[in-house]
């Protein structure tokens, strides 16, 4: 049972919601149309119709969840259409109005989303003023229209607004992060700048001495070994450490590229926070350079208006989901798409790549899962994952 009830999730709702139950936890509002009706209406038609509206109205109302910004406003369209049908059979159809009040608040902006309100308030009054409808349907139809969708409207907004302070510093620190790596490397490439002087001294003296006093021309070509070994570390940990790239920056990367270009770009953490991920792993850095591909195809190939990534911490493996609105493409048809590269990353780390689009499905959907405890920095070359660093 459980199992199917999983099955059954997965298909209303997608995968990239912060609150996946949250949808359904709305839908108790929803027995306040029909119930009446079955209750007190003893025509067999009324009851068709609102077993009809009913079903209608969940169709619209879990696709809302998978439609992109653009078309949102069509599903709430369609609310309105089936609650101004069903109200000619019951005062209670109401309920899908506020409903499409409600779902007002996921339009583009503050102003649209005020003005679409306005508008399904204004269509209630004429529906119900040419029909000569109850006033059980219009009175508590236009009040808690308008309350719940401009109090939806006004917290989805600030819920927004926070949401987006909270990148913003978290992004700030992350660049103030980078630009102190990138500091500190200049002061290392300064530092083994002078010490490949010390060793062309160095070795211009062991020359000089291997005629005159070959003990000392030994006692500096040892020091030169030390000194050039010394280098050697310095450069493997300015290599390995400072310039190398973590999942944070290319998420803040990210979000700044796709700024850019006019597509909305959005990002969370479920089961770990951000100073849980380890920034020298090998996961971390494959997942690094997998992101990296996926916004590259995202830019060239999707055509899409907003992107949703979550990293999720899931049976010991981090799973980096990326899920675009855009064109999609057919199943088994993405080797233009430059997913073969990923797919041979991430079976190198013995990971798991899948990639859901077409069809049904709106936009593209890529779900990386690459295991925590079996990766260390030590697997890096044998991995091989820091080539294209």
């Amino acid at each position: 049972m459980i199992k199917v009830l999983k099955k059954l999730d997965k298909w209303l709702l997608p995968r990239n919601l912060s609150e996946p139950m949250t949808p359904y936890l709305l839908l108790i509002y929803l027995p306040f149309f029909f119930v009446p009706v079955a209750i007190f209406h003893q025509q067999p038609i009324d009851l068709v119709w609102t077993a009809i509206a009913t079903i209608t109205f969940l169709v619209v109302y879990f696709r809302c969840y998978w439609a992109p910004n653009r078309q949102y406003v069509y599903h709430v369209l369609a609310i309105v259409l089936i609650g101004s049908f069903a109200a000619l059979v019951s005062p209670t159809a109401n309920t899908f109005f506020i409903y499409a009040g409600a779902m007002c608040s996921r339009l583009s902006s503050v102003k649209f989303a005020v003005t679409t309100i306005f508008a399904i308030l204004m269509w209630m009054a004429a529906l119900s003023f040419v029909f000569d409808l109850s006033v059980y349907f219009y009175v508590p139809g236009l009040a808690f229209t308008a309350i719940i969708g401009l109090m939806n409207t006004y917290q989805y907004a600030l819920q927004q607004n926070k949401q987006a302070l909270v990148l913003s510093r978290k992004e700030t620190q992350r660049l103030a992060k980078v630009a102190e790596r990138e500091r500190i490397a200049r002061d290392l490439h300064d530092l083994i700048g002078h010490t490949f002087s010390v060793i062309t001294l160095k070795a211009d003296l062991a020359g000089r001495l291997l005629d005159k006093d070959l003990k000392k021309a030994r006692t500096e070509i040892k020091q030169l070994e030390d000194i050039a070994r010394d280098a050697l570390s310095q450069v493997r940990e300015v290599v390995s450490g400072y310039r190398t790239s973590d999942l944070l920056s290319e998420l803040a990367n990210a979000k700044a590229v796709f700024g850019g270009v006019d597509i909305h770009f959005s990002y969370h953490f479920e089961n770990l926070d951000e100073q849980s991920i380890d920034a020298n792993s090998v996961a971390n850095k494959a997942l690094a350079i997998i992101l990296r591909e996926l916004v590259t195809n995202i830019l060239r190939h999707a055509n899409a208006d907003n992107v949703n990534a979550s990293i999720n911490k899931l049976n010991e493996q981090i799973v980096l989901s990326v899920h675009d609105d855009g064109q999609g493409f057919e199943q088994g048809k993405h080797s233009g798409f430059g997913i073969k590269g990923i797919e041979e990353r991430v079976e190198q780390l013995n990971g798991t790549l899948h990639i859901q689009s077409g069809g049904h499905f709106t936009g593209t959907l890529s779900e990386v899962g690459l295991p925590i405890s079996t990766l260390s920095v030590g697997q890096t070359s044998a991995a091989g994952v820091t080539h294209d660093e």
